[in-house]
């Protein structure tokens, strides 16, 4: 009698000590989804030069995203990447950046470059290249041959202004613009407009009291007035010793600069 009673409270005491199964959920029950990770803000392109041609020994292809409106500031390179091992063209790429870095009001463009293992540049973005960040859409361009330049020019841009003569610079955003204007009474006056879509040349601008005009070739009349006097962009934090405004025919543009021979 003793012994089958043992036995129960034996089998009782094995029950009690197992973990309790979880009952299963019914067979309509909802789920909750597993988070997915969050997508990396990538720039997906592709390369291409219409030179039939195969990529120099050691090619690398280098490729920038690039805030338009900060043009010459050191904000305006949003991110940067080298890409080797290419393989055609077209050359494929995707370019991470960080998407915190982007602005509301921010426009933005590609450059690229394409070197052989030495350095020497053999093909360049002719113009930057319109991007739309957080777009799905390759963005597809075309290089052109860069005439054997063996390496970008040293310096800043306004060092290489000086590099070049010019006696002034100016710069200004939203269209990004840039005008140069070289030494002498007739200099030569060379301006980037609209963000580098048109390009305007006097080649004999004369000096004024407050600056220099002349027109173009085709009868364009351009004036630069310059003024000495503390000057900021409005897009970054740069300070600049001299204000400038560019008119082209009607269109008037506004910006900073500095006297490069001073």
């Amino acid at each position: 009698m003793f012994r089958p009673l043992l036995m129960a409270a034996c089998l009782l005491g094995l029950a009690a000590c197992q973990s309790p199964t979880a009952s299963p959920s019914p067979p309509d029950a909802p789920t909750t989804p597993a988070t997915a990770p969050a997508p990396a803000s990538v720039v997906h392109g592709r390369a291409v030069y219409l030179e039939r041609i195969a990529p120099p020994p050691g090619a690398v292809l280098s490729v920038q995203l690039v805030d338009n409106l900060l043009a010459d500031t050191p904000a305006a390179v949003i991110a940067s990447a080298d890409f080797a091992d290419l393989q055609g063209p077209p050359f494929a790429f995707t370019l991470p950046y960080d998407a915190t870095k982007l602005r509301p009001n921010g426009q933005y463009g590609l450059h690229a470059g394409l070197r052989d293992g030495a350095g020497k540049l053999w093909f360049v973005t002719g113009t930057r290249v319109p991007v739309i960040p957080g777009s799905s859409v390759p963005v597809e361009f075309r290089m052109v041959r860069a005439g054997g330049d063996p390496a970008p020019p040293a310096g800043s841009p306004w060092d290489q202004a000086k590099a070049r003569g010019s006696a002034f610079r100016g710069i200004g955003t939203e269209p990004g613009w840039s005008v140069e204007v070289g030494g002498g009474a007739t200099p030569r006056l060379q301006a980037d407009l609209d963000y580098g879509e048109r390009k305007v040349e006097v080649a004999q601008a004369r000096k004024t009291a407050d600056g220099y005009a002349g027109s173009t070739g085709d009868g364009l009349p351009v004036s630069l007035t310059t003024k000495k006097e503390t000057c900021s962009d409005g897009m970054s934090d740069t300070e600049y010793p001299a204000s400038a405004t560019l008119i082209v025919a009607d269109k008037t543009y506004r910006g900073c600069g500095r006297f490069l021979t001073e």
